[in-house]
């Protein structure tokens, strides 16, 4: 089952790349010459890779990758609509009410977004193991410390293409520079055709790092929504708990 998912994921990344990539080309080709120059580096439609090809290449799986970020908060901040535990504030929980919880929760803690019932599930019966409020209410905060760590880990990947567009900007940045250097030495002063070849040049080196930095800024801000629109929902699920959980819990004497 995950050997599938994988091949599925790599198929739509390939797909939103190649059906992307054609349709920035044709989309970007019809605009002036400047900036079909700036923002693909070409001025045909051809099968070569341009540095700007590149970084929208990286750019669209980004943007796919945000994509299936957004679904799972989607699916994440749906179990805050779940009633799993009672909520009105004269409410305690004894050993009756817990076994209906752990009961209720349960059934959607094997789901592989359903974090709020496995909290309060594991938190569950951790309190049912040792009937101490102090160690249940730790035992939450290491929870949650898990788990936003692990959305961390998630963005990972999204992190490292933000690094890697920048990066391959300064690639085509220096290409371009050492172009144009390599037609100045080659070439004769008195040339007047010196000065166009080496403005082209020059043009491949800024054009690559504008892109790449706009390109970059723009899932910058997608990321960092997202990861916190992420964290928030864990910090709401650790407060449900806490209020609704841990602070109606009865001791045993």
């Amino acid at each position: 089952m995950k050997n599938k998912s994988n091949i599925k994921k790599y198929l739509e990344y390939l797909l939103v790349c190649l059906f992307g990539l054609i349709l920035l080309n044709c989309l970007f080709l019809a605009l002036p010459e400047f900036w079909a120059s700036m923002l693909i580096g070409k001025k045909t439609l051809s099968i070569s890779l341009t540095f700007q090809d590149v970084m929208w290449i990286i750019f669209l799986i980004g943007i796919v990758q945000i994509r299936r970020k957004r679904k799972e908060i989607g699916l994440l901040e749906s179990y805050e609509t779940n009633t799993y535990l009672p909520v009105h504030f004269e409410d305690i929980i004894d050993d009756i009410v817990l076994t209906d919880i752990i009961r209720s929760s349960k059934r959607d803690a094997k789901s592989e977004m359903g974090i709020l019932p496995y909290m309060i599930l594991q938190i569950s019966l951790q309190f049912r193991t040792n009937y101490s409020i102090a160690l249940t209410s730790d035992f939450l905060s290491k929870q949650i410390d898990l788990f936003l760590h692990g959305v961390e880990l998630r963005y990972n990947s999204l992190k490292y293409i933000i690094w890697v567009i920048p990066s391959i900007g300064f690639m085509g940045t220096v290409y371009g520079i050492g172009l144009a250097v390599s037609q100045l030495g080659a070439g004769s002063l008195d040339d007047p055709q010196l000065l166009i070849k080496m403005a082209g040049s020059l043009g491949i080196a800024f054009n690559t790092t504008l892109v790449a930095l706009v390109l970059s800024v723009i899932l910058q801000f997608l990321t960092q929504h997202y990861e916190a629109r992420e964290e928030k929902v864990l910090n709401n699920f650790s407060k449900y708990i806490m209020d609704n959980l841990i602070n109606k819990l009865v001791e045993k004497r």
